[in-house]
């Protein structure tokens, strides 16, 4: 079951960002600036781990989450598979969908 709630940081410019929150199964959340659950993909995919320095790439077996969270999500269609796109709104999926795994 997807959850989808409001999950903001606060900014060093003083702004709130949303932010991506992945649940999985020891309760123990991996926040990220972009999360994607793909249609019939074994995995969700992050990205840019919130509290590291470089980008990076997060995925967990999709049968160990439960739950993506975020208040800002969009939906789009790559390769012929339905994406759901959480922490980032429809200007930004470009940013990301090149790096998608599909």
């Amino acid at each position: 079951m997807t959850r989808i709630d409001t999950t903001t940081m606060h900014t060093t410019d003083g702004l709130d960002r949303a932010v991506a929150k992945i649940y999985y199964d020891d309760d123990q959340p991996v926040q990220v600036d972009a999360a994607f659950i793909i249609e019939d993909w074994p995995w969700v995919v992050g990205f840019d781990q919130v509290g590291t320095d470089d980008h990076d790439y997060v995925s967990i077996p999709s049968e160990r989450v439960v739950g993506v969270m975020s208040p800002q999500y969009t939906q789009f269609s790559q390769n012929g598979r339905r994406v759901t796109a959480y922490g980032i709104d429809d200007r930004e999926v470009e940013e990301y969908a090149a790096f998608l795994p599909l």
